[in-house]
């Protein structure tokens, strides 16, 4: 095991130490266990495990549950298949890294599941050793203590099977979301890495996407060049990529990414790539001509001028979205920007001016507190207009220091001429010039 692999499984052991002394002053007259539950493999998508999970043990298995009590050291439930898994997957850890892991024991969750994978829905046999200790702290009048609004959907999933099969559950769980979405908001310099090349390798992505705009080409073309840059760095998606020209750009969250780029429209790229498990979300918006019409350019300068604005009152103290704040909440300040240059913001300017990010594309946080030193947010102001089939979104991923806000991701420039040279450079396959390894000091 190398070092950086070592002092990742010791981070993790160190944040599980956190939040047990969290839950003891939180909860001082409470005894219990933890409770963390791995996600679930799809036929169709490469695993990508559950948050959470990821942060606290960094497994890469489907249907694990780790048992923390509170008082002594972890056991990880693993299932009980019916022929050798190793046959047909990858083994994700080993005996050492489980040690390094601090996790003192491995323990069946239960009677044999058919197949070499686990299914969501699961019947009582197949974890009943796990329900066992569950029943003793219930019977104790313990607590259970899960992240569960954070959890994922298959979280939820498991917790409301297992208070089926154990009588006392649902009463005994006190959900400790806000203690780890605390942690979790709060980067380590590894995390950081890991954040900052994931934004590296998105705006290598966008520089791809800007390469193949063109009249003749399709929206599924700018979409492969992306996502070979994800595959190409050792990247996954952090979400599906948009790719939305023409009307399409005015739909949020388009994603059929099937229609031609025509002439004197403009393409909303909205993508991220996500790097051991962290991730990133740039948007750009491309004239598919290579120039901009009058009316666009008024439309895309009044959004970069917006971004920019918000980009400058950045700083811990400020919300990203708190009402009985508007003075200092950025989401307030934004809508006001576009409503003195005339936009009815209500209808051009449907969603928030930007959210955290970190392990998830919309990590854990809660926009109605103070950013604080060390939080990775997003600005992205857009306008919308249906009628005249024309979005227009401007987001990248910012780092709140001391005294404001750095862009992790401007490489890939938003001022209309640098916009324009940029698509020019990246169609004669220009490369950039990485000259950073990480984020600047601050």
């Amino acid at each position: 095991m190398d070092v950086i692999s070592m002092n990742e499984l010791l981070e993790r052991v160190e944040r599980r130490s956190l939040l047990l002394k969290e839950i003891q002053e939180v909860y001082p007259d409470q005894e219990g266990a933890v409770l963390l539950c791995a996600g679930f493999e799809r036929d169709r998508e490469t695993f990508y495990q559950e948050s959470t999970f990821e942060y606290f043990l960094g497994l890469q298995e489907p249907a694990l549950i780790a048992y923390q009590p509170l008082d002594s050291l972890m056991a990880l439930y693993v299932p009980a298949y019916s022929i050798d898994r190793s046959v047909w997957v990858n083994e994700a850890f080993d005996e050492e890294h489980l040690a390094t892991l601090a996790i003192e024991q491995v323990k069946l969750l239960g009677k044999p599941r058919p197949g070499y994978a686990s299914e969501l829905f699961f019947s009582k046999e197949s974890v009943e050793n796990l329900c066992q200790a569950l029943a003793v702290e219930c019977q104790k009048g313990n607590k259970v203590f899960i992240p569960l609004e954070i959890g994922s959907h298959d979280v939820r999933i498991v917790i409301d099977q297992l208070c089926q099969y154990v009588p006392g559950l649902r009463e005994a769980i006190v959900d400790i979301s806000p203690l780890v979405a605390g942690l979790r908001r709060t980067k380590s310099e590894l995390e950081l890495e890991y954040l900052y090349r994931a934004a590296e390798i998105t705006c290598m992505a966008q520089q791809a996407a800007a390469g193949v705009i063109q009249v003749g080409n399709f929206e599924s073309d700018v979409q492969a060049a992306i996502e070979y840059v994800f595959t190409e760095s050792g990247a996954t998606r952090a979400f599906t990529s948009i790719v939305g020209s023409g009307k399409n750009g005015t739909v949020l969250h388009y994603n059929d990414n099937k229609a031609a780029l025509t002439k004197n429209s403009l393409v909303v790229v909205d993508i991220g790539a996500s790097y051991s498990h962290y991730c990133s979300d740039v948007t750009r918006t491309y004239p598919v001509s290579g120039v901009f019409t009058a009316r666009q350019k008024k439309v895309y300068q009044d959004v970069l001028d917006c971004h920019m604005y918000v980009a400058d009152l950045a700083k811990p103290g400020m919300f990203i979205s708190n009402k009985e704040n508007p003075e200092k909440c950025l989401n307030t300040l934004a809508h006001r920007f576009l409503a003195d240059r005339g936009y009815d913001v209500q209808k051009v300017f449907p969603h928030g001016v930007g959210h955290f990010v970190g392990l998830d594309v919309h990590d854990v946080g809660d926009a109605k507190k103070p950013l604080a030193v060390g939080d990775i947010i997003t600005i992205e102001p857009g306008i919308y207009l249906r009628d005249e089939e024309l979005g227009v979104r401007l987001e990248d991923v910012y780092w709140i220091v001391k005294d404001g806000a750095v862009c992790l991701t401007d490489e890939v420039p938003k001022k209309i001429d640098e916009l324009l040279n940029f698509m020019k450079a990246s169609r004669l396959g220009e490369a950039f010039e990485h000259e950073k390894t990480g984020p600047d000091e601050h």
